[in-house]
């Protein structure tokens, strides 16, 4: 359930607030529902996901796709909007949120079945700026809020472009999203309000945030993003330190908590770098070159699964020491014409599921 390197290439390229349709009508993607298509499952997939007994599937033009036979069918949900999705959570079987360009936070009261849109970028700006302003207003000696609200009118004339590549509900009420520029909102009341906290994140770049991972600690986790940054979060201090020990610079769309509790990223240029000290020291996994690392995912039999863009799947069985790569569905490494594969998730019974430009496939795992 992871992101993915098509959050750098295509949410940033293909993110737009509207475009010009035929006969100068107007086309918003954020004021237009999701089209029922039968080949939802066989377009573009950006996620791969379980919740219960239930997969979903996230993707271009707002589809979003659920699954109750372990992903041999799949049924396309119902989706206010047709910016693409990139992320979902479900804290409770039947609570769920969705996550995607244009700032568009979605949220499920039944399943993932029908959704409605809980915020987007364009109030990003808008409430961003005045949430910033009233803050500068009342900390006048505060150097960080007239730097926000800076961003905040920046991010008013962009529009509605910039994506959240991830979501997460630790509890129905508590819940963030991650996204690019450094995006970062919080929502204590189960999405009615969210609001942005980056005067609590040690990003002064606003660097890209890709992804997170549990560390051992309630509580915190680790999220990593463009350029080599890697933030420590506390959610009970809310705050989140930049950590300065990264051995690399580019950039790490997918971080994994093994079963021993280590963390296991992956990045630009097939980099994977592994931490059992919570990120006091690095070092290099072992693995065959590869394209860019974009997701991975833990079984349930403690392996870690790591997939290249370029089609590559690799599967650690010590921790994250070492990867090997290995042929899935008798395909070998390629598992669709084009080859590319953005997201994976543990299928049923030795299965993975893959998603890509050419939608999902079920895959079997070598043991």
């Amino acid at each position: 359930m992871k992101l993915k390197i098509v959050v750098l290439v295509c949410a940033l390229v293909l993110a737009a607030t509207s475009s010009a349709a035929p006969d100068d009508v107007e086309y918003d993607v954020l004021q237009l529902p999701a089209v029922q298509s039968k080949l939802a499952s066989k377009s573009l997939i950006y996620s791969i996901s379980k919740f219960g007994d239930r997969y979903f599937a996230t993707g271009q033009h707002g589809h979003i796709l659920y699954s109750d036979d372990g992903g041999t069918t799949w049924t396309q949900a119902e989706v206010p909007v047709r910016s693409s999705i990139l992320d979902v959570d479900f804290p409770t079987p039947e609570l769920g949120w969705a996550a995607g360009h244009e700032g568009v936070i979605l949220h499920s009261s039944d399943g993932g079945k029908t959704w409605v849109k809980q915020y987007d970028g364009l109030r990003y700006g808008t409430e961003g700026l005045a949430y910033y302003k009233a803050l500068a207003e009342a900390n006048p000696e505060n150097e960080t809020y007239p730097l926000l609200v800076e961003e905040m009118d920046f991010a008013i004339s962009q529009g509605a472009d910039k994506p959240l590549f991830r979501i997460s509900f630790p509890t129905k009420d508590h819940g963030y999203a991650l996204g690019a520029y450094g995006m970062v909102l919080e929502t204590e009341n189960g999405g009615k309000d969210w609001v942005p906290v980056l005067e609590n994140v040690q990003n002064d770049g606003f660097f890209h945030i890709f992804d997170f991972a549990p560390m051992p600690e309630q509580g915190k986790f680790f999220a990593s993003g463009e350029a080599g940054l890697l933030l420590e979060v506390d959610i009970n201090e809310e705050i989140a330190k930049k950590v300065e020990t990264i051995p690399w610079e580019g950039s790490f769309f997918t971080i994994i908590d093994a079963p021993n509790g280590a963390l296991v990223m992956g990045g630009l240029r097939g980099n994977m770098f592994r931490t059992d000290d919570v990120g006091v020291t690095w070092a290099a996994v072992k693995k065959p070159p590869t394209s860019a690392i974009v997701d991975s995912t833990r079984l349930s039999d403690g392996r870690l699964v790591a997939v290249g863009i370029g089609g590559e799947v690799l599967v650690s069985k010590d921790n994250g020491v070492s990867f090997a790569n290995v042929p899935v569905g008798g395909a070998g490494q390629l598992y669709t014409t084009s080859g590319y594969i953005y997201a994976v998730a543990e299928g049923p019974e030795g299965t993975l599921l893959l998603g890509g430009p050419n939608g999902i496939r079920k895959v079997t795992l070598p043991n």
